[in-house]
């Protein structure tokens, strides 16, 4: 059976309906005005969708959802390189990587996220082709009924939730201070706070959580209604939190002569300050520099009935005079009872400092 046309003529859910009835095994795929989309069928069942064939919609819910480390990551992508009919979530299926109770729940909200994507789809072709497998056919079966009122549900919830956030291209930031200290959030809460920076945008968030942008868009609206984030829309100025924080410290900056937006410096490690040199107080006394003295000997003043003694005076390199008296001066001055012992030596320290 040949099936295609146009979404002008023919609708989605009436599509995925004569598939059901007629028990087809095939590919829907969809071609929008930015993008192109697949929904899996089997005997009727629908068992895959992406609302973006260029990308690995269902692996990268598991990359978002934490399921999978880099190592098993690596391996996924080897296996997948090697087999290009090999869907990445089927590859880490295989590699016992993830639980099959936690890769059935993961692949149900995927390609149930994937068709209400493309229920909002209202210009672009269509063209079922038979028999065409699915790369990420892990097992699950889920009803077109089932699928399509979801879908249904969610468009209706649409409106209300795209109130709180605008657009794909608006800006979600952390508020600062949030009304209640006490805070309980859910896991994929959470996540969409850490990865709100002030500068990622909606899409930016639905693309690196991998949770579907109805998903994404209800967890903010949530986050938004507590006072937990702020939505601002990309031509809009920022007036989170954060933004005033800056702005009011910007505005300290230049009261204290400094640029407004002057980057963190990194605090430095005090690093031990030398010591100062000390100047003295009076300053040092170079050394004397004594004149060479004439190496000759000095006679002594003979007294009344003595010889007259000699002592020889020698001059050191030092400049200090070493004084060598001969045998008879050492003699007199032992033997003299009126030589002055204490005034003798006081004048021989005198003449050495000299």
């Amino acid at each position: 059976m040949t099936l295609e046309g146009s979404l002008d003529a023919f609708s989605l859910p009436d599509i995925f309906q004569l598939l059901s009835f007629t028990k087809k095994t095939g590919a829907l795929h969809i071609t929008g005005p930015a993008a192109r989309g697949v929904v899996h069928f089997a005997t009727g069942s629908v068992t895959g969708a992406s609302s973006d064939v260029g990308r690995q919609s269902l692996g990268r819910r598991l990359v978002g959802a934490g399921l999978l480390d880099d190592a098993q990551l690596a391996t996924a992508l080897d296996a997948v390189a090697n087999d290009p009919a090999l869907g990445l979530g089927r590859a880490a299926h295989e590699a016992g990587a993830v639980d099959d109770g936690v890769l059935h729940e993961q692949v149900v909200e995927q390609a149930t996220d994937a068709v209400f994507d493309l229920l909002r789809w209202t210009r672009g072709d269509f063209a079922f082709l038979a028999d065409e497998p699915n790369p990420d056919d892990l097992g699950v079966t889920l009803n077109v009924e089932e699928v399509i009122a979801e879908g249904r549900r969610r468009l209706e919830e649409w409106d209300a939730l795209t109130k709180a956030v605008p657009a794909p291209d608006a800006v979600v930031s952390v508020v600062l201070t949030p009304s209640s200290v006490e805070t309980s959030l859910a896991a994929e809460e959470w996540a969409l706070l850490a990865l709100s920076d002030g500068r990622r945008s909606v899409a930016e968030l639905v693309r690196l959580t991998g949770r579907g942008e109805f998903a994404t868009v209800k967890t903010l609206s949530a986050l938004v209604d507590r006072k937990l984030v702020t939505v601002r829309r990309a031509t809009d100025t920022a007036t989170d939190s954060v933004a005033a924080l800056l702005r009011r410290q910007g505005e300290l900056s230049k009261l204290e002569g400094r640029p407004a937006t002057e980057p963190a410096e990194p605090v430095a490690e005090p690093v031990a300050a030398k010591p100062a040199a000390v100047p003295d107080v009076v300053p040092q006394r170079p050394e004397p520099i004594a004149p060479r003295r004439p190496d000759f000997p000095e006679e002594t003043p003979a007294r009344p009935g003595r010889p007259a003694a000699s002592v020889k005076v020698t001059t050191t390199t030092e400049g200090s005079a070493a004084i060598a008296p001969d045998a008879l001066v050492s003699t007199l001055i032992e033997r003299d009872p009126s030589v002055n012992k204490s005034l003798l030596l006081r004048l021989i320290a005198g003449v050495r400092g000299l």
